[in-house]
């Protein structure tokens, strides 16, 4: 039969379709977020042009005295014993807002090589400049990093900075002689950012002492904020999707340093990023209705796909297995669980419970982005449709099928969660592709569709009325999902 797409592509939703927040993800741009929380030790007065007293200002300049820190530490193992060179153009901050309405750049922001040659270009943006090795940033408390800060807190602003800081260090490696593509380079500046913040999670910066996996796990919902709208073409791609933007940040936390700048690091990099496969693909727009995916009749095409794939696994990964089918139903809550479990497997019977308003939260539950042409004030939609974001919560459901069929394992606690994420990660690489020539697959993924994967598993995936586990971090779910898609059934 032909493939149906009930998940399907759709234009960008997290960020509006407006030319000033379509620059902060197609130029060198991030995110900023946070709570401009106390710290025990003096503000760090780094020398700003442009600087103000801001909230704002202050707190990027320690965030960039420890992000300093942390590379004259480090920059000597990868640069075979050199010190670090400090950043010869400077920082600078900028008000956006002001460049927006006026239409132009005043001093000092204009001695600003990127700036003075493009004087928008840093509205609703924070960049590394290559042209005069420098960083600027727009401190509007109403554009993009004001409230993305205000939003998902101040560690947020960190791992922006550690970003473009990351560039710089690319910058002095020689990384851009060979003029790599732009996704490799952005690839590695995030996961730059993610060594950073294994610095903070140590308690090893001294302005980010109350750092913890949860302001970490928050900070990651922002930095997903910062992923590219889907491109139209091949050319388009640039940062990466979420999906490749957390993973090379959870590599980086994990890794560390030299793994970021390794000679092989490019080659390790599997980028999930793709555009529309047609004019009809983007011109379908929008997101398969809640009622398709909550189907409890046989007709529910998704349901259908996961009972493919697993059926298909059990018999060529584990041995010629039976893998019975499993089904879906709506309750208050599992039979099998707690009363404040609204989502979760039951072996007893193999189906799949579900609460329609925990379903809906979970479908209704990304963010959306929106720009004043005029101003560049942001406007941050929360509750937008992201309907693989509930797939994927049933994908994990199904994972913890596979691990009572085929494993004969237990449901409980972390490693039963993680292990099914796992699975689930293996389920969604082989749906993510842009047509299926075999015709075997009832739906494929839409471009978008990882991006809210990923945001499930920052939130929704560790909330305890999911599945009754409370005891993982979105970071160990995103690092549990990744595996999965990258290696298949046999690494979980």
């Amino acid at each position: 039969m032909p493939v149906h797409r009930p998940i399907r592509s759709r234009r960008s939703r997290l960020v509006a379709v407006v030319a000033s927040v379509a620059l902060v993800l197609t130029g060198c741009t991030s995110v900023v977020n946070g709570t401009l929380g106390a710290h025990s030790v003096p503000d760090a007065h780094l020398p700003v042009k442009g600087v103000t007293n801001s909230s704002f200002d202050t707190f990027a300049q320690n965030a960039l005295s420890d992000i300093e820190a942390f590379w004259r530490a480090n920059y000597p193992k990868i640069s075979g014993g050199k010190a670090l060179p400090p950043i010869k153009g400077g920082y600078y901050s900028v008000d956006g807002r002001a460049v927006a309405v006026s239409g132009k750049a005043t001093a000092p922001a204009t001695q600003n090589a990127c700036i003075a040659q493009e004087n928008d270009a840093i509205v609703d943006n924070a960049f590394y400049c290559r042209s005069d090795d420098s960083i600027a940033w727009d401190r509007s408390p109403t554009h993009l990093l004001g409230k993305l800060s205000a939003k998902y807190g101040r560690l947020l602003v960190g791992l922006i900075f550690a970003h473009e800081f990351g560039h710089a260090i690319s910058n002095r490696l020689g990384v851009f002689d060979n003029d790599p593509a732009t996704i490799y380079t952005e690839s590695q500046a995030d996961c730059a950012a993610g060594a950073w913040a294994a610095s903070a999670l140590k308690n090893q910066d001294p302005h980010f002492t109350d750092t913890t996996v949860a302001k970490l796990d928050e900070a990651f919902e922002g930095y997903l904020n910062s992923r590219d709208s889907t491109p139209d073409t091949p050319q388009d791609i640039s940062h990466g999707n979420g999906f490749d933007r957390l993973s090379a940040l959870a590599d980086g936390l994990d890794k560390g340093v030299t793994y970021c700048y390794s000679s092989g690091y490019f080659q390790s990099r599997h980028f999930t990023e793709r555009p529309f496969a047609s004019q009809d693909d983007y011109d379908a727009g929008g997101n398969q209705p809640l009622s398709d995916v909550i189907d409890t009749s046989s007709s529910n095409l998704f349901v259908q796909d996961l009972n493919r794939y697993w059926t298909a696994e059990a018999k060529t990964s584990s041995g010629n297995t039976t893998f019975d089918a499993v089904k879906i139903a709506e309750a208050d809550h599992p039979p099998c669980a707690a009363t404040t479990v609204k989502f979760g497997y039951c072996a007893d019977n193999n189906t799949v419970y579900f609460d329609t308003d925990f379903a809906k939260s979970a479908y209704y539950s990304l963010s959306q982005i929106g720009a004043d042409k005029q101003t560049g004030d942001i406007v941050i939609q929360d509750n937008q449709p992201a309907d693989f974001a509930l797939g994927v919560l049933f994908a994990i459901a199904w994972g913890m099928a596979v691990r009572h069929q085929l494993f004969n394992r237990s449901l409980d606690g972390k490693d039963a969660l993680l292990a099914a994420v796992c699975y689930s990660g293996s389920y969604a690489k082989d749906i993510n592709i842009a047509s299926d020539p075999s015709q075997t697959r009832k739906i494929i993924l839409s471009p978008a569709d990882l991006d809210e994967a990923v945001s499930a598993m920052l939130k929704q995936a560790g909330e305890p009325a999911a599945f009754g586990a409370d005891d993982t971090s979105g970071l160990d779910r995103i690092q549990s999902f990744v595996k999965g898609y990258n290696g298949g059934l046999a690494v979980c």
